[in-house]
């Protein structure tokens, strides 16, 4: 199974995330899946692939050409594909995935999501999207849903959409990947 996993980049991310970012990864390798994610050194993003590379998992990074340019590429994942912009790194993270998770993150990680939730609604795809509520982060995500839900704007259940999780075992689990 392969595995899209976004989330923050930032090297100001909290150790208690980066601690839940290095289990999913880990988790995801000790199962025998391929993780994909944004090839980025800090944040989530880099604490996934120690993780996943530390319990001998299969990583494919896709990174974007100027972020290498301002260092933030992580230095242990090989043949990383590089794109020259946001929306063909978009594509190479989505392509082929099985699934998809989301660790708490910033503007960048809320597009990727969004972009899942309405490839879903469109069926464009039928791969999960799970979102790691932890600490309460996704909780403004998860209400507006339900107000969306509420107010007859989706086309189905939220849940139809995005799912929640509390932490990376629950969301392999909910992914079907657990």
């Amino acid at each position: 199974m392969n595995i899209t996993v976004y989330g923050s980049s930032s090297a100001r991310t909290p150790e208690p995330w980066l601690a839940a970012a290095r289990e999913l990864g880990a988790r995801i390798a000790s199962a025998g899946h391929v993780l994909t994610t944004g090839a980025g050194r800090d944040g989530c993003m880099g604490a996934v692939v120690d993780g996943a590379l530390a319990a001998g998992g299969t990583v494919r990074g896709v990174i974007l050409r100027r972020f290498i340019a301002d260092g933030a590429l992580h230095p242990a994942i090989p043949g990383t594909a590089i794109a020259d912009d946001m929306r063909t790194r978009k594509r190479l993270l989505a392509e082929g995935a099985d699934a998809f998770i989301a660790l708490p993150g910033g503007p960048g990680t809320w597009e990727e999501v969004w972009e899942i939730a309405v490839q879903r609604q469109i069926g464009a795809t039928r791969a999960p999207l799970v979102v790691v509520d932890l600490d309460g982060f996704y909780r403004p995500f998860r209400d507006q849903l339900a107000a969306a839900e509420s107010a007859g704007l989706l086309y189905g259940p939220a849940a139809d959409l995005v799912r929640f999780a509390p932490d990376p075992a629950a969301a392999l689990v909910v992914a079907g990947a657990g």
